[in-house]
């Protein structure tokens, strides 16, 4: 009987291991066969034309064809072979059908798409284009279904055992509405200001939600600012908004996106001709948000970053310029609270279609100033929810949505002024745009919608495009921003909204050290990672008392530290974790039980409190005693590194922040048992949230991960435009198995970057390189 039992288990295991064995194999051919090809030739029935798909090293498309539309088509054609789960997933993101794929987990962010209305603005997005874009758009949705018809294009579909479905126009135009949402700030300051009024008294308030500091550098000058907008009448700032005060420009509370871009004029260069760096920080994902390429168009090339799923180059040059953005962090939505009586609402049905679930049904309903949110889905703490309603206002779904057009117009503009008319029509997101001219000019705009608020919060117009803040080739030579206030009260328009602070003094800093720049010295620039607001704080960090033997030994360490947070050695570690307990000492018992929401880096706060300004919140509120600030930063010192050397042991000599501070390019199945360390990419970087090499990790983690830095880094120069340098992470492809997935972080990580010329044409391409043909039915 034992003999049996065990042949019948031994048997059991056998058959488990074969159908194990036949289900990876199976697997592995579903992986091998979804990736990309990029040699030979493919003949298309539904293509009647004929393109080049050139990739070179750095796997970067070189696209080549017959028109402008056989150009489209091939971006079209290898976006969905190298990005189409990518693109699929950006779509439903915006068009709230993430359900159908992943289930009730995804509930929440397609409720909230639908009651913000994004799938009815990409519509309006699609009927605004032109008869050129939508020529440009059409060629390409053509391209990314031709390959769709030869077989399932990424090896997702068969870990989720689904099937792509077919791209359409207005998939390119949702694509729009992505970036956007992600981009538009204000969502976080309203409710975070409705909160925080019922936790604070009003003195702690306006400490806890610090002023963007009289310090704090302005993108524009005053003097430019005179010289550009003195005729146009000043706009005073309302005093009410949202039925309670409102508040001027903000810092930034470092956890919203943000960017780098600076241009210098000629005379601040050694080739006599500008340069332009750019560097927008997003969130780190595998595979990257951007996908390189070279667009050989009739009257111009352009060169630079692509969004999968469009067919248009949102960040790079041609022929005449080059152009870079930031956030400019303008308070463009507002959560407007009404009674319940006081609007008219109309209702909505829609239904959600949940993979392994019931179907569920979504009243969506709105008002004329916007949809109503649902607190079910939105986080909406401190509103009255429960006799008024909250409403949204919003720039990113306004139905004048031309940003697509604007897009496609700035890759085709020939100078400043057409770069500048190219983007009228843009509504969202707000954007810093800097620029640099082949002719020397160097200049910077804002493109968006910008709200204009009367007494009462509500609002009664935009900005005119003409009265946005912009400038061309300003007195100094430079312009720089790092998501600061773009400017100061010379500007005739009050600038409500969230801007960074430590980032670009540093910038301004660094320009002034060189007399003239060059490609290397703009990218060391780029690879900064010392902190300003370290250097702003070490004597009153420093000033701490803790009371363990590690404290001091660490205390010892950081005497002589200069704020760089490299990474090597142990600064940069105990550093942070040093900064993150002195912030939960600080406001933790001020905030009590909501002290989760608001535990992230709050630097000129932090700033202020250790600098006197604000210096009663050193004292712990629930102890008799008094404390001083040196006595909690000696205590959150001393708690710091008892939980450093719990987690990596007692000598802090041995301590290295890169091994412990790695960007995480994380994918939608990464943690997946099996297969998710198949989509995550992981390397070492230096630099925090206030350094130029922005790495933001979370307060709220057990660890380190850096979850949010640059996406690209770009350097152009105007003097040889093909001298440009580019690189993103964590590569350029989207299959796993391939080696363009991963090849360029590291490369990334350590400041390297590469080429993108166009001296070459398909004949001449360089080695290394692999040809794809795109042959159509006319051809042949």
């Amino acid at each position: 009987m034992i003999k049996w039992i065990f042949r019948v288990v031994l048997g059991a295991l056998v058959l488990v291991l074969l159908a194990a064995a036949a289900g990876t194999g199976w697997v592995a051919w579903r992986f091998q066969s979804s990736r990309p090809q990029q040699t030979g030739e493919v003949q298309l029935e539904a293509f009647n034309g004929r393109a080049w798909v050139v990739r070179d090293e750095n796997a970067t498309a070189h696209i080549f064809g017959d028109s402008d539309e056989d150009v489209y088509f091939a971006l079209g054609y290898t976006h969905a072979s190298e990005r189409f789960f990518q693109m699929d997933l950006a779509r439903r993101f915006v068009q709230g059908r993430l359900s159908e794929l992943f289930g009730e987990r995804a509930l929440r962010a397609d409720a909230q798409a639908r009651i913000k209305g994004f799938p009815q603005a990409s519509q309006a997005i699609l009927a605004n284009l032109s008869n050129e874009s939508r020529s440009a758009v059409d060629a390409y949705v053509a391209g990314v279904n031709a390959r769709l018809e030869s077989g399932t294009p990424a090896p997702e579909y068969t870990i989720l055992r689904a099937a792509p479905q077919p791209w359409q126009a207005a998939d390119t135009a949702a694509l729009t509405l992505y970036l956007a949402d992600s981009l538009a700030a204000g969502t976080t300051e309203d409710v975070e200001r409705a909160s925080l009024r019922e936790l604070l008294t009003p003195e702690q308030f306006d400490q806890f939600r610090s002023q963007y500091p009289a310090w704090g550098p302005t993108t524009l000058k005053d003097e430019d600012v005179n010289a550009a907008f003195g005729d146009i009448q000043q706009v005073p700032l309302p005093a009410i908004i949202h039925e309670t005060p409102f508040e001027d420009a903000l810092s930034q509370p470092d956890n919203l996106p943000g960017s780098n871009a600076w241009v210098v004029d000629g005379s601040r260069t050694v080739s006599g001709s500008p340069l332009l760096a750019n560097d927008p920080h997003l969130s780190l994902g595998a595979p990257s948000i951007w996908y390189m390429v070279r667009l050989e168009l009739e009257d111009t090339p352009v060169v630079g970053a692509s969004t999968p799923g469009t067919p248009f180059v949102i960040l790079g040059r041609n022929a005449y310029g080059a152009w870079g953005f930031t956030n400019t962090g303008f308070d463009v939505i507002d959560y407007v609270e009404r009674d319940s009586a006081s609007v008219t609402l109309t209702e909505r049905t829609e239904t959600i279609r949940v993979k392994g679930g019931d179907d569920v049904e979504l009243v969506v309903r709105e008002s004329d100033l916007g949809p109503v949110l649902d607190p079910a889905y939105f986080s909406l703490d401190g509103f009255d929810t429960a006799n008024r309603v909250v409403i949204l206002r919003s720039t990113v779904t306004d139905p004048g949505n031309d940003v697509a057009d604007a897009t496609h117009r700035i890759m085709h503009s020939t100078g400043w002024d057409s770069f500048v008319e190219a983007t009228r029509g843009w509504t969202a997101p707000m954007q810093n745009m800097h620029y640099a001219g082949v002719d020397g000019t160097i200049g910077y705009s804002t493109a968006g919608l910008l709200p204009i608020r009367n007494e009462t919060g509500d609002w009664t117009g935009f900005v005119p495009f003409d009265e946005l803040p912009r400038i061309a080739n300003p007195q100094g030579g430079s312009i720089a921003s790092g998501n600061n206030l773009v400017a100061g009260d010379a500007y005739p328009y009050p600038l409500p909204g969230s801007y960074g602070v430590y980032r670009a003094p540093r910038i301004e800093a660094l320009l002034d050290e060189t007399p003239s720049h060059s490609l290397a010295s703009f990218n060391a620039m780029q690879m900064d990672v010392t902190s300003e607001f370290a250097r702003r704080i070490h004597a009153d960090l420093i000033s701490a008392t803790p009371e363990t033997d590690l404290g001091l030994e660490a205390l010892s360490i950081m005497e002589r530290w200069t704020g760089d947070l490299s990474v090597d050695g142990p600064e940069g570690l105990i550093f942070s974790a040093w900064v993150k307990a002195l912030s939960h000492a600080i406001y933790a018992d001020e905030l009590g039980g909501e002290f989760e929401r608001f535990f992230f880096p709050r630097r000129l706060f932090l700033e202020n409190v250790l600098t006197g300004d604000a210096s009663s919140w050193c004292d712990n509120v629930e102890t008799e005693s008094r404390e001083s600030c040196a006595v909690t930063a000696g205590l959150a010192l001393d708690t710091a590194m008892n939980e450093l050397a719990v987690l990596y042991g007692p000598d802090p000599s041995l301590w290295n922040w890169g091994e412990l501070h790695q960007a995480s390019f994380d994918h939608p199945l990464t943690g997946v048992p099996l297969v998710g360390d198949w989509f995550t990419v992981r390397t070492p970087v230096g630099g925090d949230g206030s350094t130029l090499n922005v790495a933001h990790f979370s307060y709220r983690s057990d660890d380190y991960s850096v979850y949010h830095g640059p996406s690209l880094r770009a350097v152009y120069d105007l003097s040889d435009l093909d001298a440009s340098r580019f690189i993103h992470a964590p590569g350029q492809s989207g299959h796993p198995w391939s080696r363009h997935y991963s090849d360029l972080a590291e490369r990334w990580a350590a400041g390297d970057s590469y080429e993108i010329r166009t001296d070459w044409t398909p004949d001449t391409a360089p080695d290394g390189s692999r040809t794809l043909i795109l042959e159509g039915s006319r051809n042949r």
